[in-house]
Order: structure tokens, then C-alpha cells, then sequence
């Protein structure tokens, strides 16, 4: 006879894959009772305010705690009413509660009010789940408009007493994987994200890659996540594509020998780990999560500067085929063994039963 599974409230703003990820396994173990809090119309926050306020009231009782993914408007409620009923709150904190760059508005903090509201949820949480120890603070040195810190810690102090462990995500090998038939192609460089958002493509380092690019006619440059639309001046080793499915980014993965993770800000970013579980060679931004993601397996950009970046190319142009084939399979074994949904599911239960 099966025992009941005990309860637990899950709290996201978007139904994002890494957050259903975490509610599927987490589910293994626990009855998840979800709410999506939708942020995306800031007109209806007030609306969802008063939902989940009659949702909490009538299910928080019967539940062990409450876990929220990300800080800010949908965290705010669970944080206070949780310790109206003497319930846990844990909140994962994954990049944008932990950031501030006003030059291009990215980070909860960049806006009084939801930095206020952010920062007042992991004040009254009852212990915080960064996806790296990076979003609690970091020296920041990588780009001019971040310095000199970053961290939650940083931009509202009355939160950094609240106990916290970093979380990282898990990645599953049997999913992103190389290919039987695979056939990488040499000297090619891929990247993924939002091209069509001005925002997004600087913060993501796309327009370092199209520079580059310019530089490098002896490389070709893969861009998904194109509108079709967007007007940008590329050389002809520039390929820009669609956002695609899932199984068409691993071909996409496997097709390539390097990957760019050039972010001005990130937590913990998935692409990453899924293009090196594919066996993509990584080169990444001096951000959070991103060194300790790559270590020794690839290269690391300390400030975003392209002339920079080319002494990586030129560096990695001088390594045998034999040596990259080792930091590509030792990429492959960093995330298989470091980064699993069985660590991130065993620490976040332990944390929710102590």
C-alpha cells in the first residue's frame, strides 16, 4: 500500500522547461500543487494578486511549504503568508532577481518598485535557492555597466541573513547526447537566443559574435533564434535560423564544434550544459554561473571586448584535433556527472525537509 505523498505549493511566473523540469521531479516525491502567476500582462498582476491570495489562504495549510521559482511579484504573498501559517518558503533565485544593469533594463532591481517587492520576498523567505552562489554576490568585472557587484545580497542587504544554498539545475544526458551519425563540422561556432530583442542581443553577446564574425572568415557562425524579420548586417560565414524544437537544436548541437555562452548576465544558463552534453566545446562570458560551468572543459572571455575573443580563436586554432576532441568529451562528463536532476532533486527535498 502506497503511503500519501505530502504536499507542496509551486509558485512560477512562466511555464519555462526548466521550471516544469523541476515540477515534474519534484513530483516524483511530493503531491505539487501548482500556480502560475502570469507576469507577462503587467495589467493583470492585481488580478493574480487577489487569485493567488484566496489560493494560498484555502491550500497552504494542508501543504509542507511553498516553493517559488524566481523573486518579485509572484513571490511576494507566498513569502509573507507563509509565515502567517508557519509554513517553509523556499525561492530559487535565477538571474534577473539577482541583477542589475540600467543601460539596457534588465534586473528586478533596474525598477524601484518590483526591487522593492523582490527583495522584500527573499527578505521573508525562510531559506533562498540560488542556481549559483554567484546570484547571492559576485565582483563583477566583465562588462562596464555592472560593475562593481552584482548579487541579491548586494542590491538589498536586508536580505542577506536569510539562510541560502545553492541549487544547480540538472541536465538530462540520455536526452541531449551526441549522435550515432554524427558529423561536426570544423572551425563552426553556434549560439541560441532571442535575435530579435534589442535587449537580448546585446545582453547575450550576439552582436560580439557578428563582430567577430567580420574578423574570422576562416569560421562559420551559427545565430538561432531569428524572427525572419529583424534587419542586421552580417557577414556571409553568418547563418541566423529560427527558434526550432528540441530535437532540432541537438542536431543543431552536434553539427557544431563550439558553443558561445557570451552573456553580460546569467545564472545558470541551460544551453550551455545541453550543448556541452552534446559535445560542443564551450566559450563563455566571466558571468555567474558560466565559469564554473566550463571550467577546464573550454575558454573563458574575461571582458567583453572582441579583440579579446579573437585571441581565444586564435588560441584554439592552435590546439590539435586530438585536444579538442578530449575538451569536448571531458565537457560531456563535467555536466553528465556534476549536473543531474538527481542532485538538484535530492538537495532541494533535503532543504524542505530540515
Amino acid at each position: 500500500m502506497n503511503s500519501v505523498k505530502e504536499k507542496i505549493i509551486y509558485v512560477y511566473p512562466s511555464r519555462s522547461t526548466f521550471i516544469l523540469r523541476d515540477i515534474e521531479i519534484l513530483g516524483e516525491d511530493y503531491d505539487v500543487i501548482e500556480f502560475f502567476f502570469d507576469t507577462s500582462n503587467k495589467k493583470r498582476v492585481p488580478f493574480y494578486f487577489f487569485k493567488q491570495l484566496y489560493f494560498l489562504i484555502f491550500n497552504l495549510p494542508k501543504c509542507n511549504g511553498i516553493i517559488c521559482h524566481f523573486a518579485g511579484y509572484s513571490s511576494i504573498l507566498p513569502s509573507l503568508i507563509s509565515k502567517i501559517f508557519k509554513k517553509k518558503c523556499l525561492i530559487i533565485v535565477a538571474g534577473n532577481d539577482g541583477s542589475k544593469f540600467p543601460d539596457f533594463n534588465y534586473g528586478n532591481y533596474t525598477k524601484k518598485v518590483f526591487g522593492f517587492v523582490t527583495g522584500n520576498s527573499l527578505r521573508f523567505a525562510s531559506h533562498i535557492l540560488p542556481v549559483h552562489e554567484s546570484l547571492y554576490f559576485q565582483e563583477y568585472s566583465y562588462y562596464e555597466g555592472g560593475k562593481p557587484a552584482q548579487g541579491y545580497s548586494y542590491f538589498f542587504p536586508k536580505a542577506k541573513n536569510v539562510p541560502y544554498t545553492p541549487v544547480y539545475y540538472g541536465y538530462d544526458s540520455n536526452i541531449f547526447k551526441i549522435s550515432d551519425s554524427v558529423v561536426r563540422n570544423q572551425n563552426s561556432f553556434l549560439t541560441i537566443g532571442n535575435l530579435s530583442d534589442p535587449y537580448c542581443f546585446k545582453r547575450k553577446g550576439y552582436d560580439l559574435i557578428i563582430e567577430l564574425a567580420f574578423k574570422r572568415p576562416d569560421c562559420n557562425f551559427t545565430l538561432i533564434g531569428w524572427d525572419g524579420k529583424t534587419k542586421m548586417e552580417i557577414p556571409e560565414n553568418v547563418l541566423l535560423l529560427p527558434y526550432m524544437s528540441q530535437s532540432e537544436i541537438i542536431k543543431q548541437f552536434n553539427r557544431h564544434q563550439f558553443y558561445f555562452q557570451l552573456s553580460i548576465m546569467e545564472g545558470f544558463p541551460n544551453a550551455l550544459a545541453e550543448a556541452m552534453l552534446c559535445g560542443c566545446i564551450p566559450i563563455g562570458s566571466n558571468v555567474s554561473g558560466i565559469p564554473y560551468i566550463v571550467q577546464d572543459t573550454g575558454f573563458i572571455l574575461k571582458e567583453r571586448n572582441v579583440e579579446q575573443l579573437n585571441v581565444i580563436i586564435d588560441e584554439i586554432k592552435l590546439k590539435t584535433n586530438l585536444e579538442l576532441a578530449q575538451l569536448s568529451i571531458k565537457a560531456i562528463n563535467r555536466v553528465a556527472s556534476e549536473f543531474t536532476y538527481e542532485n538538484r532533486k535530492n538537495k532541494i527535498i533535503e532543504i524542505l525537509k530540515n
